[in-house]
């Protein structure tokens, strides 16, 4: 399994809170079979500023560590859409994912699906590969999924949160994302993890659940095949 989205980079945003909690994070990372995390660190103007030398730095310390475990580590940023956003990745003062071209976008509960769509356009038009953060908590895509399978169209990729789909963050969640992994809709699973026990790490026991329910192809198509296109 590949984990494209998440918390365990320490003191830099909500997720791990110093080195020894990242530490775990990876450990239990690495017993569940994951191969490669990105670190996705938080960017919201007003809530979580994105401090880069401290992000580059706290990376670096963390990287051997993790391939001691077996496990591969690569940076990214959960980038929380503005106008900004596009000049921030051109002039890059955030990370796109592992380096590439897929971008982790995330955006408010309550935004329109016009929204979502236009920043879609905008980021194709500039290069870039949108990956939707924790698409089954957005209320427009809740009231009507099929905007899920617009976005897709559109170019982006939709990412669930393991969470979600083991019905461990609302019933909303659960009903949305279950619906877009029967459909087809859905691309990639990501933990979401933010911590070694609170919002803690259930990849593997939601791909067991994808797996048994959906089938092993589909299982693998979300925690793997999708997954590996961002980090090649």
């Amino acid at each position: 399994m590949i984990d494209i989205h998440c918390h365990a980079l320490y003191g830099v945003d909500d997720g791990a809170k110093n080195l020894e909690e990242s530490l775990a994070m990876l450990r239990d990372a690495a017993a569940q079979g994951i191969q490669a995390l990105i670190l996705t660190p938080h960017l919201r103007h007003g809530m979580f500023p994105y401090p880069k030398e401290r992000i580059l730095r706290n990376f670096e310390t963390l990287k051997p560590k993790a391939e001691a475990m077996g496990l591969a580590l690569y940076l990214g940023c959960e980038h929380h859409a503005s106008s900004r956003m596009t000049k921030e990745l051109a002039e890059r003062d955030c990370f796109s994912l592992a380096g590439g071209d897929y971008v982790l976008a995330e955006f408010s509960f309550e935004d329109a699906f016009s929204v979502l769509y236009a920043k879609v356009r905008e980021l194709l038009s500039c290069g870039y590969l949108p990956v939707i953060a924790h698409g089954e908590r957005y209320g427009c895509l809740q009231k009507d999924p099929k905007g899920c399978q617009e976005l897709a169209a559109a170019g982006a990729y939709i990412q669930l949160n393991a969470d979600s789909i083991l019905g461990l963050a609302g019933k909303a969640e659960e009903k949305l994302s279950r619906k877009l992994v029967k459909k087809g809709w859905a691309h990639l699973v990501a933990s979401d993890a933010h911590g070694a026990e609170r919002r803690a790490n259930h990849l593997q026991e939601c791909r067991t659940a994808v797996a048994g329910k959906y089938g092993e192809e589909t299982a693998y198509r979300l925690f793997l095949e999708n997954p590996r296109k961002i980090i090649t």
